[in-house]
């Protein structure tokens, strides 16, 4: 799979970021692909391969890249290992061109032997006339291999994430350059285009590989075969067709903690954790394997068997994302049973966003919200317009943060699914009603849980779905506050003064005698001192008398 995206622009030119996904023979590459080294990067797959423009070359573009990528998981029985990866490249503005990938050969299909492979992408870098952004190409994401039975019927789904949420529509490739060798290559296979499932039902044992490409569109044709289209992506699989007299078909079945296809919306940097189970279906069978695709950052933990109930197995998947990963990253998985049996590929979609990369229509049109700015302490209602659009409360729980812009913490929280007289969905408008007075000197901002404004709530992929979390959409702010303390300061003298009395004189000898008298004299002083409060510290009023002696 390969797929692209404009990641930043200049005057002259913008800078395309490849996405690219590959499975290889798992004794191909070295060192072997394992747990232990899949979170150093290694090993190193597809080296000395590399993506060439065939078609309305920019000047100067022979070469798009590499197609090395770290692996990111495997599966020894399988025999494949598989890695994803990106690198980006200039081209100017407003140019429309084809990247190809192509070698030999397929291992032997059971519509060829030593048969060529071939994939192509189509990249635009115009500026869509719907948005004036550039386009985001679809993402496919299949199993590298499946497990069919032979004779019997499946529908497997073709598995796509556009980041734009562009109709799109899936499709047989056609020509070298999309198919290398593999026209015709699933015999009786039909594709659903708009549906994007592909049906299939083997005749003979062996192995196939599917062709399929991807297109996305501003608004979806009635003609498959329109020329409208904003990008094309290529994805190629393989089914593994085999006989078992086993009577038993169904493979084992997800159970895990997550719905099938949910988005998992999370911040750049952050980690996620989730317990993925099956569940076997066949008497006394075992799960086998799992046969997945990792995307970078994915770790998994050792298959174990539920100790109390036999047929649960049960793993932890932890996924850590990147900046480079904004968007939906798909975790597609199936379970394969001793007997052989696959189980239905399932999905999680973790959705990475940055602050500013939400696609909420409230949050890109910078709908009206008030008040904003600075307000006072006491200010208790928020409201945001959402003009003809009439969003429903969700039914599970997700939050309305006020959080300190200082260091990003939650001031004041509230769950939208139950604060139902806090925050009130009206026709025009959603209207907030806090209850907390706010700190003079602090600045705040108001941020949106993904699924505050989808009535699916949280799990829903859409972009009413999506958080709004830029710190600047909207900023307040409270002002300091003045206050006056009074300090009264007695100083107290003590003034002593001696008085010396004299006796009337005879005839005798004088005589003096001493007495002395201490007067008291008592000064106040007022002094009046403002203190001005910050917002972390808050000085009361004291009078204090201080006595010198």
């Amino acid at each position: 799979m390969i797929s692209w995206r404009i990641v930043n622009d200049s005057s002259s030119s913008v800078s395309v970021q490849i996405f690219q996904r590959y499975a290889w023979r798992y004794t191909y590459y070295s060192p072997y692909c394992t747990n232990a080294t899949i979170p150093t990067g290694q090993p190193l797959l597809g080296a000395g391969n590399y993506i060439n423009c065939v078609s309305s070359c920019p000047t100067g573009l022979s070469t798009l890249g590499s197609v090395q990528v770290p692996c990111t998981g495997y599966n020894i029985g399988e025999q494949y290992a598989m890695g994803e990866g990106r690198f980006t490249f200039s081209v100017p503005h407003n140019s429309s061109f084809i990247g190809v990938f192509s070698g030999s050969y397929w291992f032997d299909l059971v519509t060829g032997t030593s048969l060529p492979w071939s994939v192509a992408v189509q990249i635009q870098t115009f500026k869509r006339i719907d948005t004036g952004r550039y386009n985001n190409a679809p993402i496919v994401t299949m199993l590298p291999i499946y497990r069919l039975r032979n004779k019997i019927s499946y529908s497997i789904k073709i598995n796509v994430a556009d980041n734009d949420f562009d109709p799109y529509i899936c499709l047989w490739s056609k020509g070298t350059n999309q198919c290398g060798g593999l026209t015709n290559s699933v015999p009786g296979g039909i594709i659903d285009n708009y549906g994007c499932y592909l049906n299939f039902t083997p005749q003979l044992i062996g192995y196939y590989a599917a062709a399929v490409t991807v297109e996305d569109f501003i608004l979806l044709s009635i003609n498959i075969s329109s020329t409208a289209y904003l990008s094309q992506v290529p994805i190629q699989f393989v089914f593994h067709v085999y006989n078992s007299t086993n009577p038993c078909v169904t493979g084992p079945i997800y159970i895990g903690d997550l719905v099938p296809d949910i988005c998992i919306y999370m911040l750049v940097g952050s980690t996620y954790t989730t317990r993925v189970r099956f569940k076997v279906q066949c008497q006394n069978a075992t799960v086998d394997s799992i046969i997945s695709v990792n995307p970078t950052g994915l770790l998994t933990t050792a298959l174990q068997q539920d100790p109390f109930d036999s047929t649960i197995y049960v793993f932890l998947a932890n996924f850590t994302s990147n900046a480079n990963q904004i968007g939906q990253n798909l975790y597609c998985f199936a379970g394969v049973d001793s007997i052989g049996n696959q189980g239905d590929s399932v999905c999680l979609r973790f959705t990475v966003l940055s602050q500013t990369s939400s696609l909420q229509p409230l949050y890109t049109s910078n709908a009206t919200h008030y008040p904003t700015g600075t307000v006072s302490k006491t200010t208790s209602v928020w409201t945001i317009l959402t003009g003809s659009t009439v969003y429903q409360r969700p039914t599970t729980e997700t939050y309305i943060r006020f959080k300190r812009a200082s260091d990003n913490t939650d001031y004041y929280v509230l769950n939208v699914a139950t604060a139902t007289s806090n925050v009130l969905y009206l026709t025009n408008s959603i209207v907030i009603n806090t209850t907390v007075m706010w700190t003079p000197g602090g600045s705040f901002y108001i941020y949106f849980d993904s699924g505050i404004l989808d009535e699916q709530g949280a799990s829903s992929c859409s972009k009413e779905a999506m958080s709004i979390t830029d710190p600047n959409f909207w900023p307040f702010n409270i002002p300091y506050e003045s206050t006056t303390t009074s300090t009264t300061t007695t100083s107290t003298t003590s003034v002593s003064s001696t008085t010396t009395m004299r006796t009337t004189p005879t005839r005798q000898t004088f005589k003096i005698s001493s007495s002395t008298t201490s007067v008291i004299m008592s000064t106040t002083t007022t002094v009046t001192k403002t203190v001005t409060l910050t917002d972390s510290t808050t000085i009361a009023q004291k009078t204090r008398t201080v006595v010198y002696k």
